[in-house]
């Protein structure tokens, strides 16, 4: 796997190489600092020599790859009239709250979560219901929230900050709950093709019942790196709701861009072996984080994800005083997500991003085993 070094990645100009100061080692928001798939570099280089900058066509092509590339991957048959590019996972998320679902009905939302979620009751004015994640989630506490009269229930699956996965009897039993109170699930699986021990399972293809009750948000942004050329999807798996799509006003359902699908497509059209040394390196830090951060720093309990490339840090018996984030940055100049922003049950907890060299994250690491040592 090719890194930049830390010149190069901070010459990004990103958002996680901004923020800081040069001398904090970002370990935070989600991008990975891997260089980037060149099938995909090379697309992106081409629509740039063709001065690929005006409007957006149809995402024909895209969902010509999307298709090839499900089937291949994971064996499930996508229909491509059911799939549709939105700028980014959290703008499909709120359009499916807006249009898909009871107007006025409250939403179930497991915290702790990414930390977008937490808006998706504000800007959409609808009332939250919290249900604990930490764990893995509890269908008959999903089920009361449906039956008292909660509208949908945003599913993370892969789940992003915990790091868990979902089978598939435990999708059927969520999907025939949704059905039972007439709701929906909406689920975002954005952190889909990063599942390490086994193949990630779509959930709206468990049954005819997850087919109508589900309505999947998911892009090529984590697995790849492209997440700043806004170009999500959603992916509808029966015909009402493509036809509630189809006649939503088009400024709704534009704001996708021209290099994102480009970039989009070269993603899901490359070789899968890239995909594969990703895994590869990002289970290997994995392991090594699971073995060494207790180790290093006493009293520190960490999650061991199945997916994702992000690990859930738990600080509350740890010499850290107050919240950890904004204690490690100070004391260890590392940047990692603080947990109070991931909703009820984050407080004493942060997020830390894996997805960069073993040279970074033993530094990291080391910064912050010496900060805790003199807490």
């Amino acid at each position: 796997m090719y890194f930049p070094s830390l010149d190069q990645l901070r010459e990004r100009g990103t958002q996680k190489w901004t923020l800081h100061p040069d001398e904090v080692l970002p370990l935070w928001i989600a991008e990975s600092d891997f260089g980037t798939c060149p099938e995909v570099k090379q697309a992106i280089a081409d629509a740039v020599r063709r001065e690929a900058f005006g409007y957006p066509p149809e995402p024909t092509a895209l969902r010509s790859a999307m298709v090839s590339f499900y089937a291949s991957r994971y064996g499930v048959e996508l229909d491509p009239d059911g799939i549709f590019a939105v700028p980014d996972v959290v703008r499909g998320l709120e359009l499916a709250i807006i249009h898909f679902t009871r107007p006025g009905s409250p939403i179930i939302i497991p915290v702790p979560c990414y930390p977008p979620f937490l808006d998706l009751p504000v800007i959409t004015d609808r009332e939250v219901v919290y249900v604990g994640a930490e764990g893995g989630l509890d269908p008959d506490e999903i089920e009361r929230a449906f039956a008292a009269g909660a509208g949908s229930l945003i599913l993370c699956s892969p789940n992003n900050p915990l790091g868990y996965t979902f089978d598939t009897d435990f999708l059927r039993r969520l999907a025939e709950i949704a059905a039972r109170h007439d709701g929906r699930i909406i689920v975002d699986e954005i952190h889909s093709h990063l599942v390490y021990d086994r193949l990630h399972t779509m959930a709206a293809t468990v049954s005819g019942t997850a087919a109508k009750a589900c309505i999947t948000v998911t892009a090529a942004s984590k697995a790849w790196n492209v997440a700043g050329l806004k170009c999500a999807q959603m992916i509808f798996t029966n015909s009402d709701d493509i036809a509630t799509w189809n006649g939503l006003n088009h400024l709704l359902r534009s704001g996708y861009s021209t290099l994102g699908l480009v970039a989009t497509e070269a993603c899901y059209l490359a070789d899968q072996a890239f995909l594969s040394e990703e895994l590869d390196h990002l289970r290997s830090n994995r392991d090594w984080l699971a073995a060494e951060l207790p180790a290093r720093i006493p009293g520190l309990k960490t999650t061991v994800p199945e997916a994702t490339y992000l690990m859930w840090l738990d600080f509350r018996d740890t010499a850290v005083p107050g919240e950890p984030a904004p204690w490690l940055l100070e004391h260890a100049r590392v940047a990692l997500n603080d947990g109070t922003t991931f909703g009820p049950g984050g407080s004493g907890h942060a997020r830390l991003n894996f997805a960069c060299s073993r040279e970074t994250l033993t530094e990291a690491v080391d910064r912050m085993a010496n900060a805790c040592a003199q807490a």
